[in-house]
């Protein structure tokens, strides 16, 4: 039995040695970009196809080779009476396209929640109260980043999301910078 346990707890060690991590575990920097989203909150009238920019931030935290949590926030100034703030968490997948692990491609589920706020206005005689608001759901999409040969560290990233049912259907294309330790 002894025996059996010592077999056993090489086998689990070896195993979580196989996932171990590599040196820049962790990442944080900034993105930005474009959110196409056909609207539809129905309590401010508004049934429309929106595009809004937006700038935010990341941390990303490597939990194998392979696999990555991802962590964004990311503001739209207010446009149209209307501002939000999204905050997601995401999973991507780590597809090494190079063999020196610079260039990356990874598949992205995840949770969107956003935080809407509205200001009250006057449209045409007709007072349109404000309100604060929330919606979430899934996003899925792909990205890819790449390292910086000429700056240890710092990477690059492109990524496009697709948000069904986060107050309507949402486009996201989104480029960042960021550094990793």
């Amino acid at each position: 039995m002894k025996k059996f346990l010592v077999l056993a707890t090489v086998a689990m060690m070896t195993a979580m040695s196989a996932f171990a991590q590599e040196s820049g575990d962790f990442a944080i920097g900034v993105r930005g970009g474009v959110t196409i989203t056909k609207v539809d909150l129905p309590g401010l009238k508004i049934d429309e196809k929106e595009t809004r920019f937006g700038i935010g931030g990341f941390a990303q935290y490597n939990l194998s080779n392979h696999w990555r949590v991802d962590l964004e926030g990311i503001y739209h100034p207010m446009k149209n009476h209307v501002s939000d703030v999204t905050a997601c968490i995401n999973i991507h997948y780590l597809i090494n396209l190079t063999q020196d692990h610079k260039f990356k491609l990874y598949p992205i589920l995840g949770y969107g929640l956003a935080f809407v706020h509205s200001e009250t206005y006057t449209n045409g005689g007709t007072t349109i109260e404000g309100e604060n608001s929330r919606d979430g759901g899934i996003q899925l999409g792909l990205g890819t980043n790449c390292d910086l040969s000429f700056a240890e560290g710092w990477f690059v990233s492109a990524e496009y999301k697709f948000q069904p049912g986060i107050f309507g259907d949402g486009h996201v294309a989104l480029l960042g910078i960021g550094y990793r330790f």
